[in-house]
């Protein structure tokens, strides 16, 4: 008994410890299905912190634009002031530091040229020319012509200044940058050829010009002839004298009074001056300029009496066909009646045109009427007595100008 019960204690025993490896083995190998879905669903919620720096990025990321935009912002804030007034300010100073008040029409303008030996102040010339351009004094020639003399005057009469004085009046249109090349030669500067060699890089489509000039293919201001459209060559002397007051360019325009009218000659015998209409299709040309000549030379002298003493020292000097009309014009200057000799010039050109029209040298009618109408338009101008009227001709148009363009 005692051996049966010993052996029955033994098996259960062996049972139990069975048993409890069983268990042990299944808790192991996961066959509890509860406990390990327990166990094994809390761990996700524990795996929440690995996500966890997934969202950080994200709130990391979207304060990144937010140092970018004020880092852009200030500097297009800066940036604009900055270029706007640069912009503003750039075009303001040419356009007018001093012109406004100096400047403002162009009867002001004209008003200081003929005033300039008065005050003297070629500092302001440089704007003077920007005013002349964008008035559009350099697109009609007698205009062009006498601002071309009156700057080649400043030039001469200040050798120091002459280079700087250039290098401000530039820049200008290709076409107007002309005009200061001939004041450069007609300046006579003694070094009137280094200055159009230090402009040529600024004006470079004008080399030909520069060349011609070097090369001595075109006159200078002296040299210009007068029996050949002579008129502009006239202003530009005229020019040349409101700059100065020099007596040389005065001298030389009265050698074109050969071809005016003389009072004591009322026929005005046109033989005595050309040798035939048919073999000279400049006579009406050579009488305009002389006619011009005589007109402005009287008129000048009306509001410059230093003049009329220059016209009786030189009055000794002429020959004849210069001497008799340059009596004219000094007694018509003494008397302020130069309105008389304008009347008589004009009645020489008119028949002169007619003769011309007769001898088919092809004048028109237009041509006639338009030299007319531009003689008036000085009257017209002289009568009302501006300032700026004390250059003859130059803003009222000349005694005769362009009728043979007219009838081309």
């Amino acid at each position: 008994m005692r051996i049966a019960a010993f052996i029955a204690l033994a098996v259960s025993g062996v049972v139990g410890l069975a048993g409890a490896c069983a268990a042990q083995s299944d808790n192991a190998t996961g066959v509890l299905p509860r406990s390990t879905t327990i166990v094994k669903q809390t761990p996700p919620q524990l795996l929440g912190p690995p996500q966890a720096p997934v969202a950080v990025p994200e709130q990391v990321q979207t304060p990144a634009p937010a140092p970018v935009q004020p880092s852009f912002q200030p500097a297009y804030v800066t940036t604009q002031p900055s270029e706007a007034p640069a912009l503003e300010a750039s075009p303001s100073p040419p356009a007018s530091p001093q012109p406004p008040a100096a400047f403002s029409t162009t009867e002001k303008l004209m008003d200081w040229v003929s005033n300039y030996r008065k005050h003297r102040n070629p500092s302001m010339v440089p704007a003077a020319v920007q005013a002349m351009n964008a008035y559009g004094l350099f697109g009609d020639e007698e205009k062009a012509w006498f601002c071309t003399g009156f700057i080649a005057g400043v030039l001469g009469s200040n050798p120091k200044q002459g280079s700087s004085l250039v290098t401000k009046m530039l820049p200008l249109p290709d076409k107007e940058q002309g005009f200061i090349i001939r004041a450069i030669v007609y300046s006579a500067r003694p070094d009137w050829r280094e200055m159009l060699e230090k402009i040529s890089p600024r004006t470079p489509l004008r080399r030909p010009l520069i060349d011609d000039f070097l090369s001595g293919k075109r006159p200078t201001l002296m040299e210009l002839e007068l029996d050949h459209g002579g008129s502009p060559g006239i202003y530009a002397l005229w020019g040349y004298y409101v700059a100065t007051g020099q007596h040389e360019p005065v001298v030389r325009i009265m050698q074109a009074l050969r071809w005016s009218k003389n009072k004591k000659d009322s026929s005005f015998s046109f033989g005595k001056i050309f040798s035939g209409w048919g073999s000279d299709p400049s006579a009406v040309e050579k009488i305009t300029t002389g006619g011009t000549a005589k007109w402005t030379l009287a008129s000048y002298a009306e509001r410059d009496r230093e003049l009329i003493k220059l016209y009786r020292a030189e009055y000794e000097r002429q020959p004849e066909d210069i001497a008799q009309p340059l009596q004219d014009v000094i007694a018509a200057a003494e008397i302020f009646e130069s309105e008389k000799i304008r009347k008589d010039q004009f009645g020489a050109i008119e028949d002169a045109q007619r003769r011309q029209m007769s001898n088919e040298a092809g004048m028109t009618k237009g041509a006639t009427a338009g030299s007319i109408a531009i003689a008036t338009g000085c009257v017209a101008a002289t009568a009302l007595g501006q300032a700026y009227i004390t250059l003859p001709c130059v803003l009222g148009g000349a005694l005769y100008t362009g009728a043979v363009k007219l009838a081309q």
